[in-house]
């Protein structure tokens, strides 16, 4: 395979799988408008902005202050990370960068998957947001990501599950694992640093994630926040857990270059193997300490910084491996 061609396909999961984690984190955001109190919603689209790296709006400081700030702005900030084609991080863009990838895929790709991706694509480029939003908040977001879930099962029924495959959900898992990282962290910081009384759910970080059934069955229905925190970690089932999501990249590279996976190592398999012994190693600590613990917070974050920071530079390793390596080297066969 042509490193090209191995990049596009990383980089056509990764769109992908941005926009949906994306669309995601606005349906949770857009369907507690009507009945979560003002504080925490301003909290919720701090949360949003930081988890994708952008300058986050500042939170009011008191609840009349959020009253007017959510009534006036709520529908600007959800069209900036729907509609705005100078935000790198809206839907529009992400799904057209995809497209863009795809395009340069054609003879890669079956009919159906490009043809599913360019109409979900037509589709958003060609809607009315003011007039969705009047319809209602949350019917655009939840018809995209029904769209690229769609897409998703297109991929999955009519591709081989070959390098072409492989590099497509590299790209995807790759994109999960720094924004799960990102997202855990921000929604622990965020929602400590909220007015007294006011934080982040724990329950809808799980539905966000759509684990709270899961953790429902597994645990109780009272949602705890070590608990939660670890099940997303730690959970070998939950398919946005960093343990099912660190698993399934190790079986991707071995798939993609089954000899660098046998001694000596190499990188990239070599920081899979780091990511998970950092998660297992960070296992031990007991459920029963505090919630707000000083001593647990700070745990906990030194894991996700480490995790985020492994993260970023396993991105680096698969680039350098396997799309900029030296010409003489070649792609693995």
């Amino acid at each position: 395979m042509l490193a090209r061609t191995a990049a596009d396909l990383y980089w056509m999961g990764r769109y992908l799988e941005r926009t949906e984690q994306t669309a995601l984190l606005l349906r949770h955001q857009l369907s507690g408008l009507p009945d979560t109190p003002a504080d925490e919603l301003a909290l919720g689209w701090r949360c949003i902005y930081r988890t994708l790296g952008q300058i986050a709006p500042d939170a009011p400081l008191s609840a009349d202050e959020a009253e007017v700030f959510l009534v006036a702005d709520a529908y600007t900030l959800a069209g900036t990370l729907i509609e705005d084609h100078t935000n790198p991080d809206s839907l529009i863009s992400c799904w057209r960068m995809a497209r863009e990838n795809a395009t340069q895929l054609r003879p890669q790709l079956p009919l159906d998957v490009w043809t599913t991706l360019n109409q979900g694509y037509l589709w958003l480029a060609e809607c009315d947001f003011p007039g969705a939003w009047s319809a209602g908040p949350t019917g655009l977001v939840s018809e995209a990501i029904g769209r690229l879930r769609l897409l998703a099962g297109v991929v999955e029924s009519s591709m081989a599950r070959d390098d072409a495959w492989r590099f497509l959900e590299l790209g995807r898992f790759v994109e999960r694992l720094q924004h799960q990282t990102t997202l855990l962290s921000n929604w622990e910081k965020v929602g400590r640093r909220g007015a007294p009384g006011i934080q982040l759910q724990w329950a809808d970080l799980l539905r966000v994630c759509a684990a709270y059934e899961l953790y429902c069955r597994r645990h109780t229905m009272t949602v705890r926040g070590r608990e939660a925190m670890n099940f997303m970690l730690r959970d070998p089932e939950a398919p946005r857990s960093l343990s099912f999501v660190v698993r399934s990249l190790e079986a991707l590279l071995t798939g993609i270059d089954p000899l660098a996976s046998r001694h000596p190592l190499a990188p990239p398999h070599r920081m899979v193997l780091r990511l998970a012994a950092t998660l297992e190693a960070g296992a031990g600590a007991p459920l029963e300490t505090d919630e707000t613990g000083v001593e647990t917070d700070r745990a906990e974050g030194e894991l996700l910084k480490r995790l985020a920071a492994d993260g970023a530079a396993l991105h680096d390793l698969i680039i350098s491996a396997y799309v900029a390596y030296p010409i003489a080297k070649g792609l693995p066969r």
